[in-house]
């Protein structure tokens, strides 16, 4: 059965109910998205196939443009298909995940693999665990970390939240921090403590995207902001919080994952100002905002009664710390412990004793400078190897978002680049909603073992462009 069959007996389906029980009917363009979703799950379309275009489907279907439209979007919502714009709409790829995306493996040939798909935060240059324990070893009170305490977590570490936020250049309290277990952790809880299933986050076009299982299993809807080289627009975001009845706020104004869009101040009060003017709360998420040599105060610091900033340790010092910190107004606190005590009860206090010894001893800020380094230095390679094309990049950013040439797709370009040998981050990981302007991929810096391989991996990279 073709996807014109799929589409013509769903239609006929959705016809024959709207005649026999109107007031039960299934929309056309809910009928037209679940049509594509039984082809794709019955092997009829598979990854990277096309669809046809809206003006086939509506003739063939007897129905308005517009009500295809409203399918395709649906289909894009669910995680279906993308719509690219001049190009036509694509369904996605599953075949390259970041779970694939593997650091010891080797080519057929016994050739290394480059990885430029994740960004693990140089962990050659990780503090020193050793040292740490050692430390801790010779307290005598020591074992008290091993004790039950309340879920929010222990005094001691929620005041180095404090300190870790002012590095944020966000101004918090110790009676509204939260210890969580890593950046993901913090916005599980926080998202699930704070809105109810059908609620509507708003998202940059181009985000994190582990907040799209994320808002799956917690029954939310991303509703999908445009964006430019400064971030999200404000407009749009004010235009969907009218159309959309939009309740959340999800997003990364300081090192933007993938983009590295850097918000200016300005944009960060406009942002402000339409969460205060329709009530949003707003989930901040910085991770990447201390690998710059200048941070710009949250935009939660401009709505605190809005904001709900997550600092987290993990892209700053290394992956493996899984200690993130919450600050949230005093009206969300207690719900957010709750969130924390149904799902681990605490987080590892352990953990958060290593996070709060390196930040009080200043380890923290000697590996935040020295990790700052070599990622300036790993800029410049990559300014010399990609100067020709297109990219994004800070200075001692971890990562660059490199715009291909019209002639690419981005799962494709990955694809082929994974052939070669290197595996970098496509587009379809961090997309939301329908059609993106343009094509490109996350190309990280510090996946590589040493500043050779970068180099080896940047090259193949730069000689597919040319292809």
């Amino acid at each position: 059965m073709t996807i014109k069959d799929h589409l013509l007996n769903a239609m006929r389906n959705a016809t024959t109910a709207e005649t026999d029980a109107p007031a039960t009917a299934r929309p056309r363009y809910l009928a037209i998205a679940d049509a594509i979703e039984s082809a794709i799950r019955s092997g009829t379309l598979l990854p990277d196939a096309a669809l046809p275009t809206q003006r086939e489907v509506a003739d063939l279907l007897g129905v308005t443009v517009g009500t295809v439209t409203r399918g395709y979007a649906e289909a894009a919502r669910r995680g279906l298909v993308r719509g690219e714009t001049g190009r036509g709409t694509f369904v996605l790829s599953q075949r390259m995940t970041f779970a694939h995306i593997g650091r010891d493996t080797l080519m057929a040939d016994g050739s290394p693999r480059v990885d430029l798909g994740l960004n693990t935060p140089f962990h050659s240059l990780d503090p020193d665990l050793g040292t740490a324990l050692t430390t801790l070893a010779a307290r005598r009170d020591i074992q008290h970390l091993l004790y039950y305490h309340q879920p929010r977590g222990l005094l001691r570490h929620r005041e180095t939240g404090v300190r870790w936020a002012a590095l944020h250049r966000y101004e918090a309290s110790a009676d509204n921090v939260l210890v969580c277990s890593g950046a993901q952790h913090g916005m599980t809880v926080t998202l699930g403590a704070l809105f109810s299933p059908g609620d509507r986050i708003a998202v940059e076009s181009l985000t994190y995207p582990l907040i799209k299982p994320l808002a799956k299993r917690l029954r939310l809807q991303l509703v999908p902001i445009p964006m430019d080289e400064q971030g999200m627009l404000p407009d749009a975001l004010a235009a969907a919080c009218v159309q959309e009845t939009v309740r959340g706020l999800y997003i990364m104004p300081g090192c933007q994952n993938p983009t590295l869009a850097h918000m200016p101040e300005y944009r960060r009060h406009e942002i402000a100002a339409v969460c205060r003017r329709h009530g949003i709360r707003i989930i901040e998420d910085d991770m990447y905002a201390l690998t710059l040599d200048s941070v710009l105060p949250p935009i939660s610091a401009h709505a605190p009664e809005l904001g709900h900033f997550i600092a987290s340790t993990s892209k700053a010092l290394t992956g493996g710390l899984r200690t993130a910190f919450v600050c949230a107004p005093p009206e969300s606190v207690r719900r957010i412990e709750a969130a924390i005590e149904a799902s681990i009860w605490m987080s590892a206090s352990l953990m958060a004793e290593i996070a709060t010894l390196w930040i009080e001893d200043g380890t923290a800020a000697r590996v935040l400078t020295v990790k700052r380094a070599e990622a300036a230095a790993r800029n410049q390679i990559a300014r010399e190897i990609l100067g020709e094309w297109q990219f994004c990049a800070h200075p001692t950013g971890y990562f660059i978002w490199l715009r291909l040439p019209r002639r690419w797709r981005s799962v494709e370009f990955a694809e082929a680049a994974a052939e070669r040998g290197v595996s970098v981050a496509h587009m379809e990981h961090f997309a939301v909603g329908y059609a993106q302007p343009e094509q490109g991929v996350r190309v990280s810096l510090c996946g590589a073992q040493d500043r050779e391989s970068l180099r080896n991996g940047l090259t193949v990279l730069a000689e597919l462009l040319k292809l």
